[in-house]
């Protein structure tokens, strides 16, 4: 199944028309022809099967065949995170939260962050096409770039947050999630400082180790919402 994404759709939507550079994809490089049968998502859940009706490189069309809204996922893990100084990881990152099936990704300035701006539509690009290669049918939310106190005072469901600190801090392998949304910290590559520590404990966020080593900020962000899928999956 090759899956395309067009944020306008909706499920009631009977004919479809793709995009300008979409059609000249459809029909100058994958040569598809009328009655190819076709799948779009608008990443908020919706698979909308339909069989191309016509095709030319500035106008391709769809019929619905049939569409199928998909249930929010019970389970949500957000992560906020202090973008790397290299831009290409922060990239690499969404492109494999994506694949995972994470909710939302908030790029965070703190005290020790290297990286203090952020192309959110060039994150949303990779995330979009991420999602058409893992054939998935919710698009996260790539959230605006925001400092650390700020997002603190925003948070809605348990927290934690991931530091190498010496201050005290239990495994991520032995918290016990307790609710279907959660929220994970991660800081930049100089870590949290100890006052963004405190101030986040102090308002209720569990610390959290990842282990013994010190892993890069992307590499951190992968596996502490990889190790909360596993939780949830268990």
């Amino acid at each position: 199944m090759i899956l395309f994404y067009a944020n306008s759709i909706s499920i009631k939507d009977k004919n479809f028309t793709f995009e300008k550079s979409d059609s000249m994809h459809i029909a100058k490089v994958l040569r598809k022809k009328t009655g190819t049968i076709v799948t779009i998502t608008n990443g908020r859940g919706l698979e909308w099967t339909g069989k191309l009706t016509s095709i030319a490189p500035q106008k391709v069309e769809a019929t619905k065949i049939k569409s199928i809204q998909h249930k929010i996922p019970k389970k949500a893990i957000h992560l906020a995170i202090a973008p790397p100084k290299n831009n290409n990881r922060m990239e690499w990152l969404v492109e494999k939260l994506t694949e995972l099936g994470i909710t939302s990704i908030t790029p965070l300035v703190c005290k020790h962050s290297e990286r203090k701006f952020i192309k959110t539509k060039r994150l949303i690009k990779i995330a979009i096409a991420s999602l058409k290669q893992s054939q998935q049918f919710y698009l996260p939310q790539i959230q605006p770039l925001t400092s650390f106190q700020k997002h603190l005072k925003s948070i809605e469901y348990p927290a934690i947050l991931a530091h190498c600190d010496s201050l005290p801090k239990i495994s991520l392998s032995e918290y016990q999630i307790k609710s279907d949304k959660i929220l994970l910290y991660i800081g930049p590559e100089g870590d949290f400082s100890r006052d963004e520590i405190d101030l986040a404990t102090s308002m209720g966020i569990t610390p959290v180790s990842l282990g013994k080593q010190r892993f890069r900020t992307e590499t951190a962000g992968l596996l502490g919402c990889h190790s909360i899928f596993q939780k949830y999956n268990n």
